[in-house]
């Protein structure tokens, strides 16, 4: 760090890369690099003392000087992006200086602003709500670039005399200090050397040159080069019809199987980084078993996608994706260059500042709508009885690391040890890491390189870290115990609004915390960043709509209390007393002795759509044989932990940020001889991914005795097709047998389309539609049944499910 510091601390007065703008020549030069090559320093310890932060500041400032010394004249700083989304690039180059200004400010480091105009003007980005969203703002309100390089000379200056003299800085820094505010400020404008990056990818070349210090490309020693025994060093000019699976990138991308288990998030407090405010809380998670991709998915397999025409085909797209490609009339991806008649197929690729042969190894760059898009069409590449394949999880991602790093949540300092192995662990903290684990990461390189660079982790997965971000099917969110921080209130609120995708894992241009284990980031769907992704199998989703059925830990805290919650847990005692509460009988144990009370037998029974299981039990206490099949994988694994087990803790919300910890228990669980819990899909019973249970298949002829099917009609895209199943000599109830159908009938298009809703203005007409769609049934006992499911302490939503019990004709 002290050879750093010296390097970087000449000249601090006036960097070199602030020359006046020559006409005819660049606005700027650039900044003189040790070595002849930009390079990010490893992310800065906060308790490292003044030289560190002042190295750390002249690197940061150093990379930023650099990146925008690409542009070749004035003009290039005011070009609007094509999708005009965003401010030019004029907004970039001085927003991260006015950020300086105004968090020292807050956090009552300075006490005068440099300059109010530029401080109001550059404070706030564009964060559109769509791909249509226009930004279509004043362009005549921006300074000149001879204007902006005095400012940030000005900002310069002052940020070197304050960590220079400032008394904050004779301790090391915590959260709780003010000299918090500077480090934010450093990792903001790291943040923003990535995003202007994006937006330089996206201008035309004739405004950008290649910076000479600029890394080289990490494809100096490329996989495709290998492949194809090419001699030449760098990026070799290759021309081909089309690339060649096992050729031009590799021939497989084998899924790796990961082992159900459980995963906690959080950075630790006291963990000697920077940290934005979503990286902190602490969350335990459920992790099903699940399989992904060994690597990034390529520009080859992408390709596939591409030339065959289904990229172009609606079927594989969601409602809001398939509007965004069509207004955008994107045909690939945004990176890559035609470079042939429309439909040859032939293509170069874009990077930073120019265009070069396609590589067909390094992986493709797309939003998150293309990403889900090939999912769709993989999918279907595959065979019927398969899952399909989707996006990472958070908790995946977390459970696809090495061992030692998932373990990190877990770290304390030990008194004045610092333990720096465990902070090597999370590679930006040090040189060595990076380098002894090859990761593309922290501007190691100047581009996103082959798939198969990077050298498998413990699990066998490569560029887990580093390459390009990868896309998530989560929506972002807070973690537990989340808290706002004072110095910069609207980083992560605004955009816990379900319209911004998460990204984990880092680019190769991702520098400092955007590059550490704890980095937690995100971006509206339609956005492109250097941002690629992997594909899963493993929980279920929804069709089209990208969101969870059933698995978010809120709803599945809500099904626990709603399951296994006594009267008073449901209500909240103080409310009660002086509001009152409606009493509603405990709905699942009303169901389960429903089918005791009308079944004939008591062999075997199927709980179809059984959630976290409640009902399963009882009925082991009658049945000799249960099957409990849920679409859910959290809800079955809940239900499995509450049968080996006996008990689960689980959080009821009482309001806003505050919850309540309770216990499901279940006394004496019957075992997996009796009864068994599986994940499936109720609309196809003979699908493979529901195994096989016990001694006979589910969907074997005669197999049940009885079937519970409780308030899940309403929530199947399919529900007439779902009771088709029961009916003829192939059902699997049994002649004799009863069918018990409860449901609130809450008919929506969000599960459902509304050609197949099961609708009927009364309940009359309700048993008449099901009537008609059982052939084979007579009708036995039908009554209203009220349940409530608890939200918060003030809000219940009061249901009454209509409940029919039907028996197969002898």
């Amino acid at each position: 760090m002290s050879q750093a510091y010296s390097e970087t601390k000449r000249s601090k007065r006036l960097p070199q890369a602030l020359a006046s703008a020559v006409p005819g020549q660049p606005p700027q030069t650039e900044p003189a690099w040790a070595g002849n090559a930009a390079y990010s320093l490893p992310l800065v310890d906060a308790g490292a003392g003044r030289d560190a932060l002042l190295a750390y500041f002249h690197n940061t400032w150093a990379l930023t000087e650099t990146l925008f010394s690409a542009l070749v004249s004035e003009e290039a700083y005011y070009v609007r992006p094509y999708h005009k989304t965003r401010h030019p690039l004029i907004f970039y180059y001085v927003h991260p200086v006015s950020f300086y200004v105004n968090k020292l400010l807050v956090a009552g480091l300075i006490s005068e602003p440099i300059n109010k105009e530029f401080e109001a003007l550059f404070e706030t980005g564009v964060d559109e709500m769509s791909w249509d969203d226009l930004h279509e703002g004043e362009q005549e309100v921006w300074p000149s670039v001879a204007e902006a390089q005095i400012y940030r000379q000005q900002v310069y200056t002052m940020v070197c005399e304050l960590i220079e003299t400032h008394p904050a800085f004779d301790t090391p820094i915590t959260m709780e200090d003010p000299g918090w505010a500077l480090i934010m400020c450093f990792e903001h404008e790291r943040i923003h050397l990535e995003t202007s990056s994006v937006l330089i990818r996206e201008l035309p070349l004739k405004y950008l040159r290649v910076p000479n210090q600029w890394p080289s490309f990490a494809s100096h020693q490329t996989a495709s080069a290998v492949r194809t025994s090419s001699a030449a060093s760098g990026v070799a000019e290759t021309r081909f019809v089309s690339p060649v699976k096992g050729l031009h990138y590799p021939d497989d991308n084998p899924m790796i199987a990961v082992a159900a288990t459980e995963v906690q998030l959080g950075k630790p407090r006291h963990w000697p980084s920077y940290g934005w405010d979503n990286e902190y809380g602490s969350e335990r998670r459920d992790v099903p078993a699940f399989q992904a991709s060994e690597r990034l998915i390529s520009n080859g397999e992408f390709y596939e996608f591409v030339s065959c025409g289904a990229y172009l085909e609606e079927k594989y797209w969601s409602e809001a994706g398939w509007q965004w490609r069509r207004f955008r009339n994107t045909r690939w991806p945004t990176f890559w260059v035609q470079d042939g008649p429309v439909g040859s197929h032939q293509y170069r690729l874009r990077t930073l500042f120019e265009e070069i042969p396609m590589q067909w190894d390094w992986p493709a760059i797309v939003n998150f709508y293309e990403a889900k898009a090939y999912c769709s069409w993989l999918t279907e590449q595959q065979s019927a009885n398969q899952r399909p394949y989707r996006l990472l999880l958070e908790k995946e991602h977390v459970a696809m690391r090495d061992a030692a790093q998932q373990q990190l949540v877990n770290w304390q300092p030990r008194g004045g040890d610092r333990q720096d192995d465990l902070l090597a662990l999370d590679p930006v903290m040090a040189d060595s890491a990076l380098s002894n684990r090859g990761h593309n990461l922290n501007l190691r390189f100047g581009s996103e390189g082959p798939v198969e660079a990077d050298e498998p982790n413990e699990a066998g997965f490569r560029d887990v870290f580093g390459n390009v971000w990868q896309w998530c099917e989560d929506a972002f969110h807070p973690l537990q115990d989340f808290e706002i921080h004072p110095y910069y209130v609207d980083f992560s609120m605004p955009c816990f609004d379900g319209e911004h995708q998460m990204i984990l894992g880092g680019s190769f241009i991702s520098t400092g915390d955007e590059a550490s284990v704890w980095a937690r980031f995100h971006f509206r769907p339609h956005f492109f960043q250097h941002a690629g992704f992997r594909v899963v199998q493993g929980e279920a989703l929804l069709p089209d709509t990208g969101k969870l059925r059933y698995e978010s830990d809120v709803l599945l805290n809500q099904y626990l209390l709603f399951h296994y919650g006594s009267a008073m847990e449901q209500r909240d005692e103080s409310i009660s007393q002086s509001a009152g509460h409606p009493a509603t009988p405990p709905f699942m144990e009303t169901m389960a002795s429903l089918v005791v009370s009308h079944a004939s037998r008591s062999g075997s029974v199927l709980d179809l759509g059984c959630a976290v299981g409640r009902a399963s039990f009882e009925l082991a206490r009658h049945f000799e044989d249960v099957v409990a099949v849920d679409y859910s994988d959290s809800f079955i694994a809940a239900a499995q932990h509450l049968q080996q087990h006996g008990q689960l803790d689980y959080e009821r919300l009482e309001s806003g940020r505050h919850t309540t910890t309770l216990q499901a228990r279940v006394e004496s669980p019957a075992g997996p001889d009796r009864l068994q819990f599986m994940q499936g899909d109720a609309g196809n019973l003979q699908g493979s991914s529901l195994s096989q249970p016990l001694s006979q298949p589910p969907n074997e002829a005669g197999r049940f005795d009885a079937v519970l099917m409780s308030n899940l009609l309403c929530r199947l895209p399919d529900p007439a097709a779902c009771l088709a199943q029961f009916v003829g000599d192939a059902s699997p109830l049994a002649e004799g047998g009863i069918l018990v159908l409860a449901s609130p009938n809450t008919w929506m298009e969000q599960y459902t389309p509304a050609e197949k809703f099961l609708d009927a203005p009364d309940s009359d007409g309700a048993v008449e539609v099901l009537a008609s769609l059982l052939p084979g049934f007579e009708l036995l006992h039908q009554q209203d049944l009220p349940f409530m499911i608890r939200e918060h302490r003030r809000k219940y939503e009061y249901v009454v499910s209509h409940v029919t019990i039907w028996r197969r004709k002898l």
